[in-house]
């Protein structure tokens, strides 16, 4: 795969307002930085870039919207409209750029970027960790967790190391966001728990290794 980045990014930004659009770009050059400190192959950063370039590709769409891009590509509409543009966007990006530019790792990527899945790969927590603690996120839970992220990546001398740092980022983020929506009292999308579940389980088995 090589896909022509800069073609693409200006097909995003028609569906992108200058806000959006902004905060795209800022996730992008955090997915390059964790995609560098992790060893990722040329490839590999290619196709992290290239998903963090397309995660948020339906988020301006409304809910009305979503619900009828579930239906059209066939999928259950979730219980949490907040995390409906995940599923449309993977979707709706391979139908713009085809299954040769969003191949199963991208759509994958932009597909669990909000909610996480079980047993993410290194390519799916890169993407999702980078929409998190990208530089323009004034939140003090996004503030802590960049930092946190950039001491740690700054200590990654191997593959394996790489790996352990981006899963315990990827636990922490889900940690957080599970008790910001408990305590905001607002609905938890399933993808989310399973995520969370999945990252324990992981560790469980690691643990007895």
């Amino acid at each position: 795969m090589s896909a022509d980045i800069e073609k693409i990014k200006s097909v995003v930004a028609e569906y992108e307002g200058e806000k959006r659009f902004s905060h795209t770009l800022a996730v992008m050059r955090e997915a390059e930085y964790i995609s560098r400190k992790c060893f990722f192959s040329e490839e590999k950063a290619e196709k992290v870039l290239l998903a963090a370039l397309l995660h948020d590709i339906t988020k301006k769409f409304g809910e009305r919207e979503q619900e009828e891009m579930f239906r059209k590509y066939g999928i259950d509409v979730p219980a949490s409209a907040p995390t409906m543009h995940e599923k449309t966007g993977a979707h709706f990006a391979r139908e713009l750029f085809g299954a040769g530019v969003v191949d199963g790792e991208v759509f994958s990527a932009i597909y669990c970027h909000t909610t996480g899945k079980e047993h993410m790969s290194m390519l799916d927590m890169a993407v999702f960790i980078a929409d998190y603690t990208e530089e323009t996120r004034k939140h003090a839970a996004c503030r802590e967790m960049r930092e946190y992220l950039h001491k740690e990546c700054e200590k990654i001398d191997c593959e394996q190391a790489a790996e352990s740092v981006l899963r315990d980022v990827t636990l922490r983020i889900i940690g957080n966001t599970l008790c910001y929506l408990l305590r905001e009292k607002q609905q938890i999308d399933i993808g989310t728990v399973r995520s969370w579940n999945s990252m324990i389980l992981d560790l469980g088995v690691t643990s007895e290794r």
